[in-house]
């Protein structure tokens, strides 16, 4: 072969690589299902979610003169850490569209732990799961966003990440659960695959769809995925972290052998270490990857950290609505008007979306009977707490400590 027939070839092979690639190209970005609001979302003005313009005391019917002076026989000492004053945390999350969902909220309802299930919302696996679901709601369980198709991609790149997160996997996912679920929103959402949880432009995308807080799944193919050791909220809810993976391992679709942590004394262990300060413990499984059973590693988990009666068992998107909640919730002091003390405990937080509770301490030597809009409050059942709705009232020596629903008045009497 001549010369110039050798190059003529080799150009044409290059020529039909770069046709190929072209082509390919044009097929994942159909593939995206972008569109120009995807475009639009880079400069968008990020709305502050769920705050409200109105003046909450208004709201309430008070004026200035219904503001009173500190100093009466009732007085505050703040919000709790944790709702209904509990020693520690424990939020559960578990992954993905599968046949194993329904034996594995099974197995959370059995020890009384809540969870937020985050779902691939297109996939044909999903709609067979919807009624059990549905119950998972009403048991206080959570529904989370993990995109419509689960998207994955062996690395990082802003193009690949702006392709497979466009509205239609974001906003799409969210909108399935909301017309099928029940849920009055969507709080949460996960990262298929762990891919893009550390791009700013993601996160955005996310605030402008409604999220409060997205849950992370860091480097499976090293193993960083095991134990990322967050104890506590994490300082950017849009990326959060977790405690531990409690699951087997697996080998994802390319052939990589990702690592499990199935240990029994291990993971106990390190919700013991959570459990001893006062923390967060949150922890991450995949129900295909896990075994059924008292005598299996799962549900051997499960019962340790299950049931005890000093632990808030809650899902993670009303978690992180509690931490905005407790943190944005005033409390006013008001004229007394024939009780021994009244107060208003308000915020400009959209209810729909920050529908919880909050717990209030307070300092009072006198009994008392308390009161939220008239209503006196009932004791504190003395079953964990699994909710984060409600209101109650508890006691010990001087202090009390009051769980109700902002946007309220107070009385002690």
């Amino acid at each position: 072969m001549g010369v110039e027939a050798l190059l003529a070839t080799v150009v044409s092979s290059k020529l039909r690589g770069v046709i190929a690639h072209a082509r390919q190209v044009v097929r994942d970005a159909r593939n995206t299902r972008l569109r120009w609001d995807d475009i639009a979302d880079v400069v968008r003005s990020v709305p502050t979610a769920g705050e409200l313009s109105r003046d909450p005391l208004e709201a309430l019917g008070l004026r200035l003169d219904d503001l009173g002076a500190e100093g009466g026989p009732v007085r505050l000492i703040g919000p709790t850490r944790y709702l209904n004053n509990a020693q520690a945390v424990v939020t559960h999350s578990i992954d993905d569209a599968t046949p194993h969902l329904p034996m594995c909220l099974d197995a959370l309802d059995r020890y009384g732990v809540k969870a937020t299930v985050f779902v691939n919302t297109a996939l044909s696996s999903a709609l067979p799961l919807w009624p059990r679901l549905r119950r998972a709601v009403a048991c206080g369980h959570e529904i989370g966003a993990h995109s419509r198709r689960h998207r994955c991609h062996t690395r990082d790149t802003v193009v690949g990440c702006f392709g497979a997160l466009s509205r239609y996997e974001v906003a799409g996912s969210r909108d399935d659960i909301l017309a099928r679920s029940g849920q009055p929103y969507v709080w949460t959402w996960a990262y298929p695959c762990g891919n893009c949880a550390d791009f700013a432009f993601v996160q955005r995308k996310l605030a402008i769809a409604g999220y409060i807080a997205a849950r992370a799944y860091p480097d499976e193919r090293h193993g960083r995925h095991l134990v990322p050791d967050l104890q506590t909220f994490d300082a950017n809810p849009l990326a959060a972290r977790y405690t531990q993976a409690v699951q087997k391992g697996y080998v994802t679709a390319d052939g990589c052998v990702v690592s499990g942590r199935t240990d029994v004394g291990a993971v106990n262990g390190k919700f013991d270490e959570v459990y001893a300060v006062g923390g967060v413990y949150s922890f991450v499984s995949h129900p295909q990857w896990l075994e059924y059973g008292p005598d299996r590693f799962y549900e051997r988990h499960l019962a340790h950290i299950g049931g005890r009666g000093d632990v808030w068992y809650v899902p993670m998107g009303p978690l992180y609505a509690y931490h905005v909640l407790r943190s944005r919730t005033s409390v006013a002091v008001l004229t007394a008007k024939g009780v021994r003390a009244r107060f208003a405990v308000v915020n400009r937080l959209d209810p729909r979306i920050y529908n919880g509770s909050v717990t209030l301490e307070f300092q009072c030597r006198q009994p008392v009977h308390v009161s939220a809009d008239g209503k006196k409050l009932p004791a504190l059942s003395s079953a964990p707490v699994d909710s984060w709705v409600g209101e109650c009232v508890q006691r010990q020596g001087d202090r009390l400590w009051v769980t109700i629903r902002p946007n309220t008045i107070l009385e002690f009497s």
